[in-house]
This record gives structure tokens, C-alpha cells and sequence, in this order.
């Protein structure tokens, strides 16, 4: 068999070929490309200065790829079918494999020979810490937990980027350094991927990456740690945690972070859209299907401000329940009575006051988004409770973990429309909830999101006889990606 003069020469020639070429359509295709390509280059025939200038053309490559299967997740619900989960392992593990070969170069003696350092320590670091970001956001959308080496990968090499007095080297471009990428990853878990369906979750993220520069580092203790302070332990395998949720240990060398500029500048962005005209950061976008930017941002806003900490105990259980997915379907159960294509079977591990944790038993759920709405009961004869999906998580396929916050006991199917809006929405389909003391003082409507349009409504009913009312709304309490809910009461002067 004859063998190639030119690759002899130059091993990497096939991969630097394969590099320059148009990536494949098929996302699926080219993980498996990478993956042969990565292999090749860790050959024992390519040499360390060879490793590193193709390792360099890889970040590019690898940088497309996930920011594809993101773009492609976007419309999805979860759990996402199998040949997808499989798919976001695949690409999370080639992200992790092309950043450690950026910190084999930096480590490299041979690799780093003849580079300009401080152009090295400026450059790879970031580049390698970018894709650690994909990593963590690819994990995320498909409801998996990230490996924990990625935090320990992340923090040696912000370390590398560090000069011999412990300061990170200036770049031409502040987004381009290892700080400012190692700070866009810190800042990550302050989102609450779980809690976030997958488009709002790039949304986020999104904007997260234009006001990086506003997260604050430090190495050093903080004199209080109330607020939005968060710490990470770079030896350990846990990610950031907020200190108001988990108390930072002592005597151990941590880094700490404050997301107070994040909430700062979105609060500056929310005045802003309260005054008259629209701010296209804060506008609806076809590239991100079912966001709503502003009750969105509204969101981070309170977390960047005040981490949310646990102020309910939560106790593990196990003990069967069947649920009601969707506003639609709950609307359907409550209008017209059971229908088990519409009631599945599943698993309570944990509860508090507040809410679940809710395991599927049947492996028969799908189209699961964060904010969505589900009804729960333990027995057939019992009344429904009425929660909207805060996380879910995804772990295995064909399981799933949801956490549930308990809005109300029981429900009454109606339907509203809004009258005097600049959009006709129409009449849709939407529940009544009854006053509940520790959450409200008023009836709530759960409808829809995007019903709410001005603060009059008609109401109407008509399980037992029909009943028109004209409602004013009192206040809006809950505005997610698939519904809002607020309290209201009859309408002393109607039109």
C-alpha cells in the first residue's frame, strides 16, 4: 500500500484540510468528524508545536458546533429524546477534550517555545475558558449536571493567565481575556439554568455575555457576605455556590464573586422600558421562540440582586401521584372530567410547604419547559393542586426530575378576554384560583402568557350555568414563558 510523501512530512496536514473545510450540516456528523480529528491529533507522530497550531484552529470549530446544537434546542421541550441527550453529552465532552488540549499547551514547554508570552497567556486561557462556558450551557439546556472538572479545569487555567504578581495580563480587547470568560462562566449558576426553558436560557446567557465585565472577583474574604455574594472552592467539585444559600467554610482558599453590577445594570434596563418606546434589547425576538424578554430579565434581576435562599424545610418522600401537564390539559381535566391520555403517573421525592420534587415513573412525559403549569393529586378523589414548574432536570434518559412551587388546592376552568388592548388576543381558555392567605389575598387567574393586555377583563363561566363578570386586574404576580398569573376582583363600576 502506498502511503502519501506530503502527509508523511506533515501528520496534521489531513486535519488542517479537514479544519478549513465547510463544517457539515448535520451537527451529529460533525461531532463525530471532531472527534476523529481530535483523535488523530493526539497521534504520537504530532509533535508538540504541531498540537499546538492546529489545537488553536480547532477553538473555532468547536465554538460553532455548540453554538449549532444550542440554536437547535432552542424550540425543544424536555426530556429531550434520546439521540439528542446523547448528542449534548457528545458535544460537551469535544468542547471539554479541545480545552484541555489549550492547557497541555499552556503546560507544554515544547508547545510554548518560540511564542510571544504574554500573547499566550493572554489569548489561550480565554479561548479554552469560552468553550468551558459551552460546555456548562450545552449541559444546562439538556437538564444535566456538568462534570465538576470543569470548574477545576476552569480555575487552573485562569490561573496560567495570571502574571508572577498574581494580575490577569491586559488585552487590546477586554472581552477577549481569561478574566473576562473565567467571569461569564462564575457568573453562569446565578442564572438558574433548571429554571429556565432552553431558549431563555440562551437568551440569558446572551446577555450575560454583554455585561460580563460587571461581575467583581476577589480572592479575599468579603467583610459581609449578605447579598449577592457567591464563592467557589477551585479545588473542589461543586460550582459556585450563593452565600445566603450555602455558607462559605473558613479557613480554606476560596474565590469569591458579587453579581451586584448584573442587577444594577438590568435594574438601569427595566426603568428604561417602563418610559415610553420600546428598548430592542428588551423586544420579543423570533430567534429566541417563547421568550419574553422584560418579565425574563425581571427574573435575574431578583437573583443577581438576593440569591433566593431555602426558608422551607423540604422532606424526602416517596409516595405515588398523578399529574396533569400543561394549562391545556388541566383545563380539559378540570372542564370535562379524567381522560388518562392526559394523567400520568409519577413519583413525589421530596416536598416542603411551598412546592415538589417530582420523579416520572412511566417514562411517558414530554413537552416539559421551566414555568410551565401542572396539577398534581395523590389519590383519584382528591382535589388537584395547582403548581408551576420552577426546574427540571434531566439526568438519565427517560427520567426526569421536576420541582414544583404549589400555587393552589383545587381550580376552576373559565375563560377571559381582555378588552381596550392594542393586541386582540381574543377569548382563550385559563383557571381561577381561589385565595389562598399566604400567597393572596384575592382570586388569581392563571391564563396564558401574553393573555394579560390592559387591567379589564371579561371573565366567564359556565360549568353549572353561565356566568359573565367584568374583572379588573389587581396585580400581576407570576409572568413566565408559558404562563402568568394574576389576582384580580369584580369590576365595581363594569363599562
Amino acid at each position: 500500500m502506498s502511503t502519501d510523501p506530503l502527509n508523511t512530512a506533515d501528520p496534521t496536514r489531513p486535519i488542517v484540510e479537514w479544519l478549513n473545510a465547510p463544517p457539515s450540516r448535520d451537527i451529529t456528523t460533525e461531532i463525530l468528524a471532531l472527534d476523529e480529528q481530535l483523535d488523530a491529533l493526539h497521534g504520537p507522530s504530532i509533535s508538540s508545536q504541531q498540537f499546538h497550531h492546529c489545537i488553536e484552529l480547532f477553538h473555532a470549530r468547536a465554538q460553532a458546533l455548540a453554538v449549532a446544537h444550542r440554536h437547535a434546542l432552542r424550540a425543544e421541550a424536555l426530556p429531550l429524546p434520546s439521540p439528542v441527550l446523547t448528542r449534548a453529552r457528545a458535544v460537551s465532552a469535544s468542547l471539554m477534550r479541545v480545552a484541555q488540549g489549550f492547557e497541555r499547551v499552556l503546560t507544554d514547554a515544547d508547545a510554548r517555545s518560540g511564542l510571544p508570552q504574554k500573547r499566550l497567556d493572554e489569548t489561550t486561557p480565554a479561548r479554552a475558558l469560552r468553550l468551558l462556558c459551552e460546555v456548562f450551557l450545552v449541559m444546562s439546556q439538556a437538564g444535566l449536571e456538568p462534570d465538576p472538572e470543569l470548574w477545576r479545569l476552569a480555575w487552573r487555567l485562569y490561573s496560567i493567565s495570571r502574571n508572577a504578581n498574581g494580575a490577569v495580563e491586559p488585552a487590546a480587547n477586554p472581552v477577549e481575556t481569561a478574566l473576562f470568560a473565567y467571569k461569564r462562566l462564575l457568573a453562569m449558576p446565578s442564572l438558574a439554568p433548571a429554571e429556565l426553558a432552553p431558549a431563555e436560557l440562551d437568551w440569558a446567557a446572551d446577555f450575560l455575555g454583554r455585561v460580563t465585565n460587571l461581575v467583581h472577583v476577589q480572592e479575599t474574604r468579603p467583610p459581609s457576605l449578605d447579598g449577592a455574594w457567591y464563592w467557589l472552592d477551585p479545588a473542589g467539585s461543586a460550582e459556585p455556590q450563593a452565600c445566603v444559600r450555602r455558607e462559605a467554610p473558613e479557613g480554606r482558599s476560596l474565590l469569591f464573586f458579587s453579581t451586584t453590577g448584573l442587577a444594577r445594570r438590568a435594574s438601569e434596563l427595566l426603568l428604561r422600558h417602563a418610559s415610553p418606546g420600546e428598548l430592542p434589547e428588551l423586544m420579543t425576538h423570533p430567534d429566541f421562540p417563547g421568550v419574553l424578554p422584560v418579565p425574563l430579565l425581571e427574573k435575574l434581576h431578583a437573583r443577581w440582586s438576593v440569591p433566593p435562599r431555602r426558608e422551607q424545610s423540604r422532606r424526602r418522600q416517596d409516595y405515588p401521584v398523578q399529574a396533569c401537564v400543561g394549562l391545556s390539559a388541566i383545563w380539559n381535566t378540570l372542564r370535562y372530567g379524567n381522560d388518562a391520555d392526559l394523567i400520568t403517573e409519577w413519583s413525589v421525592i421530596n416536598e416542603s410547604p411551598g412546592g415538589y420534587a417530582i420523579m416520572n415513573v412511566q417514562g411517558r412525559a414530554a413537552g416539559l419547559q421551566a414555568g410551565m403549569a401542572i396539577a398534581l393529586r395523590r389519590d383519584p378523589r382528591d382535589t388537584w393542586s395547582l403548581c408551576v414548574v420552577r426546574w427540571i432536570r434531566s439526568d438519565a434518559i427517560n427520567q426526569i426530575e421536576i420541582g414544583l412551587q404549589m400555587l393552589s388546592r383545587g381550580a376552576i376552568p373559565v375563560n377571559v378576554g381582555f378588552r381596550g388592548a392594542e393586541r386582540d388576543v381574543g377569548i382563550v381558555r385559563a383557571l381561577v384560583l381561589p385565595v389562598l392567605p399566604a400567597l393572596r389575598q384575592h382570586q388569581a387567574v392563571m391564563a396564558p402568557a401574553g393573555t394579560y393586555s390592559s387591567r379589564r377583563f371579561t371573565l366567564v363561566s359556565d360549568i353549572d350555568r353561565v356566568y359573565v363578570a367584568q374583572c379588573r386586574l389587581l396585580s400581576l404576580d407570576l409572568q413566565t414563558s408559558g404562563v402568568e398569573l394574576f389576582q384580580f376582583e369584580i369590576d365595581p363600576y363594569p363599562l
